[in-house]
């Protein structure tokens, strides 16, 4: 199975439904911080809000 160092190539090859909640927040949130890519700033949030159909219907 390939493997990508970005979610966004994934997307690219396999369409939005191949990709994990995480997968598809790392793309919006597009660079991490030092020490930290997008992907597991994305699973934090995930972990905090719940998957995105839920965090849709949080006020902001």
């Amino acid at each position: 199975m390939k493997t990508w160092s970005h979610p966004g190539g994934k997307l690219r090859e396999l369409g939005a439904d191949a990709l994990t909640d995480a997968e598809l927040l790392a793309i919006l949130i597009s660079t991490g911080v030092r020490g930290k890519p997008a992907l597991a700033i994305a699973e934090e949030v995930l972990e905090r809000f719940g998957p995105l159909t839920e965090m849709s219907n949080l006020p902001l």
